[in-house]
């Protein structure tokens, strides 16, 4: 299953949210249809036979929060009948059109003047002000409530509203993990957006390459996101660190393993639970548990401890950012245990300064209209040429059917692009990759699918940067060791090494050069995503300075051409 198999609803048709959405059931239950009970696939296809205002009604509901919804709150266009749509989803078990309700979720469901009216009839002898607002009228409300739930009609016979529950809300959140791969995108954001009329790569959607097999897996997922969600509800930490579930041996969820102990372990640390943050920590393998434990126990070991951890760290991780991190917990624990260490040598980098005059414009393009001449030609890049490129030649590594990557037919990259792992689980199509640069075919390779692609969804390519006369100038003065150096340094760590880049690319065609400039405006300084990448360019060999502008306080020539 590929895009090509789900078609893209008119915006202009007023159940196109509704049509959108069936394709995604259709689609859950061909594609996941052993992960579901019996009850769960009869209940779905069931529903993609209701009248159509019941459908509709049902899927609105779904994209709104939260699961009480009032009736008078349910008006739609194209439900005109909405007693008969309730009654028909009522029979079928999607919705309660008399749920249990506790005083609280009631009060939620009333508006002020609703919620005194109410109090006065559950306690009329008591003097309720119509000042009062709704939040002082239901902490008034429930401080003698027990908790439990009874109809609307039990707690006010002559209610003037009537509540509509969404049942079945737990199958919506199982079919949306499904769908997106998880729980932080929610349904009006596909049925609503995600259908419209864009290009996405067709990545064959089949049994091996689909990211849950088992249906323990999307427990186990659902289990760690309610973990997550009563931690943030303040929950105890320690008792809810009992409850996380064994690795699994499946690679992206115990990624999201690691994820949630490393979370937990955060909202130790917030929480003055020190010790418990650090056993957290110790059992968490993402990337940033090992900076966070360091820096906690430089509070609370000694700072001999703290030095050595930290140069255990740095023996083991290769990633540049992570490193930065630990060098200043390694100079910070030498100098308070009175140790000598040495700062790392880094060559300076090449700097150059313009003074020009006021109101140019944006920083960047004064530069490129000071700088550009017959010889130079300056375009501003930023990081996306040189993603835009990578991606071009690595296209079949970022769209690879790898198991656990790809969700739905509407991605614009794989979920593991930016995970520990990822250049592993490809290994082979990398090194295509890269004996393509060796044997000099990349460069066709880029051209074919410049224009086989253009247009195509990719989280790594911003077309109107990729234009063929850019590409063809980044072709003929880059040589091929400047783009193996720079694609394998992006692929360390592609999450913060595809930002970083320096702003502007010079090209001088006839010579078959280029150069690489960071422009500074006045108070900007360099940042250290920015102040890597400048380094390891620098180390490469390649032509890469910093440009800092200053404005001239009256009009001046600038300074001489520094290309």
């Amino acid at each position: 299953m590929t895009s090509a198999d789900i078609k893209a609803t008119s915006l202009d048709d007023p159940l196109y949210y509704l049509r959108n959405a069936e394709q995604v059931i259709s689609l859950c239950l061909n594609h996941y249809a052993d992960l579901l009970t019996q009850q769960e696939a009869d209940a779905l296809a069931e529903l993609l036979q209701l009248p159509e205002p019941a459908q509709a009604l049902l899927m609105r509901m779904v994209m709104r929060k939260g699961e009480l919804f009032r009736r008078d709150g349910l008006t739609y266009a194209e439900v005109p009948e909405l007693d008969q749509a309730l009654v028909i989803l009522s029979t079928a078990g999607w919705v309660s059109v008399a749920p249990l309700l506790t005083l609280e979720q009631l009060c939620q469901s009333l508006k002020r003047s609703e919620c005194l009216a109410l109090a006065r009839h559950l306690r009329p002898n008591e003097r309720w002000l119509a000042s009062h607002s709704k939040a002082q009228l239901v902490e008034k409300l429930l401080e003698a409530d027990d908790g439990s739930a009874q109809p609307l009609t039990a707690w006010w016979p002559q209610a003037p509203v009537q509540v509509v529950e969404l049942c079945r809300a737990a199958l919506f959140d199982r079919l949306r993990l499904m769908f997106f791969g998880n729980l932080r995108q929610q349904w009006s954001e596909f049925v609503v957006t995600e259908l419209q009329q864009q290009r996405f790569e067709e990545v064959p959607l089949t049994s091996a390459s689909r990211p849950f097999h088992q249906r323990d897996a999307v427990d186990l997922y659902l289990h760690l996101a309610d973990l997550e969600a009563r931690a943030a509800q303040g929950e105890a930490l320690a008792v809810l660190s009992q409850q996380l579930p064994d690795a699994v041996g499946t690679e992206w969820l115990d990624y999201r393993r690691q994820r949630v102990l490393f979370r937990l372990g955060r909202e130790a640390e917030r929480r003055g639970e020190r010790e418990l943050a650090l056993a957290l920590y110790a059992h968490s393998q993402h990337r940033d548990a090992r900076v966070r434990a360091l820096r906690l126990k430089e509070k609370l070991a000694p700072p001999e401890q703290v030095y050595a951890e930290a140069v255990e760290a740095l023996a083991q991780i290769p990633q540049p950012e992570t490193r930065v991190q630990l060098q200043r917990i390694l100079q910070r624990s030498a100098r308070k245990a009175g140790l000598v260490v040495e700062q790392p040598g880094v060559e300076p980098l090449k700097l150059q300064e313009l003074s020009l005059p006021p109101g140019a414009g944006r920083v960047e393009q004064a530069v490129i209209e000071a700088l550009s001449n017959t010889d130079w030609q300056l375009y501003h890049v930023e990081n996306n040429l040189f993603t835009g490129i990578f991606a071009l030649l690595f296209w079949p590594v970022l769209f690879a059917p790898v198991r656990g990557a790809f969700f739905h037919p509407f991605q614009a990259g794989p979920v593991d692009l930016f995970r520990p792992g990822f250049v592993e689980a490809r290994q082979a199509l990398v090194d295509q990759a890269f004996k393509a640069l060796d044997d000099g075919r990349y460069r066709q390779i880029i051209r074919e699918r410049l224009a086989s692609k253009q247009g195509i969804r990719c989280s790594l390519v911003y077309w109107p940067t990729l234009t063929p006369e850019r590409v063809e100038a980044a072709l003929a003065c880059i040589p091929a060791a400047d783009w193996r150096f720079i694609f394998e340094h992006l692929l360390l760590d592609l999450r913060h090494h595809s930002r970083g880049l320096p702003d502007l690319i010079a090209f001088n065609q006839q010579a078959e050069a280029y150069q690489l400039i960071e422009v500074k405006g006045p108070g900007d300084r360099l940042q250290d995503h920015q102040r890597l990448w400048l380094n390891a360019l620098q180390a490469q060999g390649v032509n890469v300075s910093v440009c800092h502008v200053r404005w001239q306080a009256e009009t001046a020539q600038t300074s001489d051409d520094p290309l």
